[in-house]
C-alpha cells in the first residue's frame, strides 16, 4: 500500500460520509480517523517535497569548486 491508495481510501470515506453511510453513532469514530489519514498524508507529501527540493538543490550545486590556480577543492 502506497501514499496514492491511502488517497483514495480518504476519499472514499469521504463519500460515504456525504452519502449519510455511517449513523450518528459512529461518524465520530470514522472523523476522527479521517483526519489523522488526512494529517499523515499532508505529512507525507511535505517530507517528500522537502526531499526533492533538497536532492534538487544538490543536483544543482557543483561538487567541486575550482581554485583560482586551477586545482579543484572539496
Amino acid at each position: 500500500m502506497n501514499l496514492a491508495d491511502l488517497s483514495v481510501l480518504l476519499a472514499a470515506v469521504e463519500l460515504a460520509v456525504k452519502r449519510g453511510a455511517y449513523s450518528v453513532l459512529e461518524i465520530g469514530a470514522v472523523g476522527e480517523a479521517a483526519t489523522k489519514l488526512n494529517v499523515f498524508l499532508a505529512d507525507a507529501k511535505a517530507q517528500a517535497d522537502a526531499a526533492k527540493a533538497a536532492e534538487e538543490a544538490s543536483a544543482e550545486s557543483p561538487a567541486e569548486e575550482l581554485a583560482e590556480d586551477g586545482q579543484a577543492t572539496a
